[in-house]
């Protein structure tokens, strides 16, 4: 299953509130559904702050022994090395990773200037154990298929930021960055930033191809 919902503050109870439903569902108690869900809001409020990026997509998965949940943006990412970094709670920052790792039986990130993902399992009856690690994933969930999708869609973006095509009636895709580009100070580097990501994906691409 699959959500995708505006990367702001307001729509966290809504992916909670799915996911909880979820995972009673599915066989979890009230408590290990509501511990699920503060791990998902931990990693959708890090999307919101650090990401920069309108949209978030969130997959639910159920296989037999328990769920998984994914969390992707298409923001500016960040070097995964600081997740092998003991927890300080003196610190200003760490504390959402934290939560998340105690929480879940799994987590897995990976991350580029392309995006990132979170991708985070419970199972079913096994003891939560404090300070589960991160697994920092070096190749990429997202399938040629998605990668071109996303490719088409930044292009997309650059052409309406351009006044080159007409935004369609109704599409949220093309009212988005219409908005942000409206509300950009640095409307260059809105631009820039599209055809950055553009060549990113374009050599991710190129990198899977040659694997298969």
């Amino acid at each position: 299953m699959e959500l995708v919902l505006p990367a702001k503050a307001s729509y966290v109870s809504l992916a909670r509130a799915f996911l909880q439903a979820t995972a009673r569902h599915s066989g979890f108690n009230g408590d290990q559904a509501a511990e699920m869900a503060v791990a998902l809001s931990e990693a959708f409020t890090n999307v919101i702050t650090h990401a920069r990026t309108q949209w978030i997509t969130i997959r639910y998965a159920i296989p037999p022994l328990g769920i998984t949940v994914e969390v992707e943006d298409d923001g500016k990412g960040f070097d995964t090395a600081v997740l092998e970094h003991p927890y300080d709670p003196a610190a200003e920052s760490g504390r959402g990773m934290h939560l998340i790792r105690s929480l879940m039986d799994a987590v897995e990130c990976q991350s580029s200037s392309a995006g990132t993902i979170v991708r985070m399992t419970r199972l079913k009856e096994v003891p939560q154990r404090e300070g589960t690690s991160w697994r920092v994933v070096g190749k990429p969930f997202r399938t040629i298929g998605h990668i071109r999708q996303t490719i088409d869609r930044y292009r997309r973006d650059l052409d309406l930021m351009l006044g080159e095509v007409e935004p369609t009636d109704g599409d949220l895709d093309d009212l988005a960055i219409l908005e942000q580009y409206a509300a950009a100070h640095d409307k260059e580097g809105v631009i820039s930033d599209r055809k950055l990501r553009i060549k990113t994906l374009e050599a991710t691409l190129e990198i899977l191809r040659e694997e298969l």
